[in-house]
């Protein structure tokens, strides 16, 4: 029986045998100390620090006199079964101080950031946005305020974030080179390949496994930590925590969850998801998390730390398939609509389309001059559904920078709106326009095809407007072409939803 298991039942110790194993390595960094300071460092009270100390005088792990210090015997057990044999203590220490905790941050900046800049194009139909590399950071120095971090199975359940390639360095950085408690499962070929080779340039055992999780496996309850970042929908957060629940070890093992922030309803679900499998929330890090791109989270996530506990279970058992969408282009797609600044073609990418994203527009050129700047103009949700029964198109416009003395005078508004009605061949039924005091006007026309209003705040040279047709609409170039024209819009940004039910 291993010596910290004897002891813990000598102890009645209800505990995990983890709780001791730290125990036993901050006795091995601190060198000596007081019950009453290893207690309060360990939040353990003093009883269960001093029972612990006799168990260990009785093993010969401690020394029995004066403080509370290790022999050589229970130093070798810290390094050669708790992962310090090769870990530079001093370095490990000096972290507890801010000023070399920075100076740490700013080394593994240096040494990451030719590995960040040329990993792979994000993949947004894996809903993938890049986290920056200060984050990925902000994560390893979280990680390493665990003390038994060098003995714990580590699994990143996706890592386009590099979050294990961080952690690799600051592993290599504190001298511990012996490392094979780092894994990586993920669908993204490219990216695990990429992983694995800068670990192997590196000499560096990164484990790395391709793994489609929406796949029925043999989920092994291997690791005492899971860091995931799943899409960014309830049923993908639903799916990647089930099977991080599955590969945990025990009822101290961690997951470290990044998502972003919803609506209320929403997060009600996301807690209720934790709830219903016992897990326990120990430490919420708001917007923890910063991205390049993942605009539909605006860019920022909560990092939640969750403790597996002996009631915790998977809501989606490893012995079952998953067939529920899980990423945010399958649920929920769109295309977006981008302007070349020097040519003025309009471009549309996105669902369905040759080019997804921006960063791969910039890369394509523009069709027609080949530049590489693009100015936003809108987007359309494309219906995921063959039921969906479409009653109309409604497009919604924000028309900014305008020509404030236009939008003061109802008469030009009213006369701008009927000839635009006029050149997209749609028919007025009748039409009201309204001047405000001191300035602004509203205005509707009612429409064979449905209704297009305005509200013009000139004191913001802002104009909101909206087109609801109930047919197909052939002369939308020429309508946002007209508006653009006839305001005298410096810039805009549209939307297309199509409606029905």
């Amino acid at each position: 029986m291993n010596k910290l298991n004897a002891i813990k039942n000598n102890m009645k110790l209800s505990h995990p045998v983890e709780i001791l194993e730290e125990l036993l390595i901050l006795l091995y960094l601190y060198g000596h100390t007081s019950n009453r300071n290893l207690s309060l460092n360990s939040r353990l009270p003093i009883p269960i620090i001093s029972a612990f100390k006799k168990e260990l005088i009785k093993y010969n792990y401690a020394e029995n006199k004066g403080t509370f210090k290790l022999t050589h015997i229970g130093m070798k057990y810290v390094q050669e079964e708790l992962g310090y044999k090769s870990v530079d203590i001093n370095k490990y220490n000096l972290l507890l101080s801010k000023e070399k905790r920075e100076e740490f941050e700013k080394e593994l900046s240096v040494l990451l950031e030719p590995i960040y800049n040329s990993r792979p194009q994000v993949n947004v139909l894996l809903d993938q946005a890049h986290a920056t590399l200060e984050t990925s950071i902000r994560r390893v120095m979280l990680l390493l305020n665990n003390p038994r971090v060098f003995k714990q199975n580590i699994l990143f359940l996706g890592d386009d974030d590099l979050t294990s390639l961080a952690l690799m360095m600051a592993f290599k950085n504190l001298d511990y080179d012996c490392s094979k408690n780092i894994f990586v499962k993920d669908i993204d070929q490219d990216l695990l390949t990429f992983i694995r080779d800068v670990a192997e340039k590196n000499d560096f055992v990164i484990n790395t496994e391709y793994l489609d999780l929406k796949l029925s496996n043999v989920y092994t309850k291997n690791f005492d930590i899971v860091l995931t970042d799943p899409p960014y929908t309830l049923s993908g957060l639903k799916l990647f925590l089930s099977r991080a629940i599955s590969f945990t070890k025990n009822d101290n093992s961690e997951i470290l969850l990044s998502f972003g922030q919803k609506k209320p309803m929403e997060n009600q679900e996301v807690q209720r998801l934790f709830n219903n499998q016992n897990l326990l929330i120990r430490n919420i890090y708001p917007q923890f998390n910063k991205y390049h791109g993942g605009s539909i989270i605006g860019n920022v996530s909560d990092l939640y730390v969750l403790s597996v506990t002996p009631q915790t279970y998977p809501m989606i058992s490893g012995r079952n398939h998953y067939s529920d969408k899980i990423y945010t282009g399958e649920i929920n797609p769109r295309i977006k609509f981008y302007q070349c600044k020097s040519c003025n073609n309009m471009i549309t990418i996105g669902h369905g389309k040759n080019i997804l994203t921006i960063e791969q527009l910039i890369e394509a050129t523009c069709n027609k001059c080949h530049d590489t700047k693009f100015q936003y103009r809108g987007q359309e949700k494309v219906s995921s559904s063959d039921h969906t029964r479409q009653l109309g198109t409604h497009i919604i416009i924000d028309m900014k920078d305008c020509d404030a003395e236009v939008l003061k005078s109802v008469s030009a508004i009213e006369k701008i709106m009927l000839d635009i009605a006029q050149q997209c061949e749609l028919n007025v039924v009748t039409h009201n326009f309204h001047q405000f005091q001191p300035w602004g006007v509203s205005g509707a026309l009612i429409l064979a095809e449905s209704h297009f209003t305005i509200h013009t705040w000139p004191e913001y040279q802002y104009a909101a407007l909206d087109l609801f047709v109930c047919n197909e609409f052939k002369h939308q170039d020429t309508f946002m072409i007209q508006l653009q024209t006839q305001l005298n819009v410096q810039e805009y940004e549209y939307k297309i939803l199509q409606r029905g039910f």
